[in-house]
């Protein structure tokens, strides 16, 4: 999900690009206050949620939505699908969302550019990755010479793919052959035909995995104990200028979040999963029973997970120069462990 790939003719027309909607950015400070405030009739407010996936980390997001949590605070919340996190960053900036989720290493890469986005929280503070490979491969030393499939070099979901393999005692610029296989799907297919030896794949495609026989070698919250995933981020200027609304969106991805841990709702949860992600109800039990542990009560985000991510974004080289904690969070609406 990083919008800064190595090539330097393109970093120069992103780099323009987030000059371009930093520019445009600054106009949504003008009309924040008129387009998400409550009038004197009452309205319900509107925040426009970018998501540039669906499955089921989001579901606190559903649950919210379904259950009315968000009307209960007044808002009435849209969700967008998106094509890829870049497309929601830049949506964020130029206004045409409020809010979006993402994976914070492309937060904190935007934030030392100079976007104006903050962070109020997250979905879960566990990673939400495993790592599969095919039934050949016994332990991590077995990749030795191996090939394996990423996403994109310098992404998030590439930052912990290669610090799982320093973990495990393997160089990835020198003991395996990265190759760039793209999204969840393509990275699977690269498995299941033989291209590539390991990946590192998230929900749902972790499913499609567990059918075509390859193996999980390990879930990456083992290793990895302090993460944010599914990162909330909102535009600096709708943090500033509504912070009430950001607020009451948060304290209802809470209850949702309460809501899907009751036992006594289980039920209904798998059949929500079923209705809005067009699930199996087999699938939607392991999706359900896969995202339990990792959702962050009331939004709540680790601070340490923070740290984490601005560490390895730097050792990866995509972060040039130092970012703060605080400079990624709003302190009056930011939620931590």
């Amino acid at each position: 999900m990083s919008k800064f790939p190595k090539k330097r003719p393109c970093f120069i027309i992103a780099s323009l690009l987030l000059l371009y909607t930093l520019v445009v950015g600054c106009s949504y400070n003008q009309t924040s206050s008129t387009s998400d405030t409550k009038d004197a009739s009452g309205e319900t407010l509107t925040i426009k949620l970018g998501l540039s996936s669906s499955n089921a980390s989001y579901l606190p997001l559903f649950v919210a939505k379904e259950k009315n949590f968000f009307q209960k605070k007044g808002l009435n919340v849209e969700f967008s699908k998106v094509q890829g996190g870049v497309t929601a960053l830049r949506g964020l900036q130029t206004g045409d969302f409020q809010i979006i989720s993402s994976l914070p290493e492309s937060i904190i890469t935007g934030v030392a550019q100079g976007a104006n986005m903050k962070i109020i929280g997250t979905l879960d503070n566990k990673s939400m990755y495993s790592i599969y490979c095919t039934s050949d491969i016994q332990r991590p030393q077995d990749l030795k010479g191996k090939v394996i499939a990423t996403n994109r070099p310098g992404n998030g979901t590439d930052i912990q793919l290669r610090w799982w393999l320093k973990k495990n005692g393997l160089d990835p610029n020198k003991d395996v052959r990265i190759i760039e296989a793209g999204e969840n799907s393509t990275r699977l297919q690269a498995l299941i035909s033989g291209q590539a030896k390991m990946t590192i794949l998230s929900q749902p495609a972790d499913l499609k995995a567990e059918v075509a026989g390859l193996k999980k070698l390990v879930l990456m919250r083992d290793e990895l104990k302090h993460y944010n995933h599914n990162m909330l981020i909102a535009n600096g200027d709708f943090v500033k200028n509504q912070p009430k609304l950001v607020k009451d969106f948060m304290a209802a991805v809470g209850e949702a979040t309460d809501y899907i841990k009751n036992p006594e709702n289980r039920d209904e949860v798998i059949q929500l999963l079923m209705d809005e992600l067009k699930m199996k109800k087999e699938d939607a039990e392991k999706s359900l029973d896969f995202v339990l542990p990792a959702l962050a009560d009331e939004g709540k985000a680790s601070i340490e997970g923070l740290k984490w991510a601005i560490e390895t974004t730097k050792q990866a080289g995509i972060l040039k120069g130092n970012v703060s904690v605080n400079q990624l969070i709003d302190k009056i609406v930011f939620q931590t462990d």
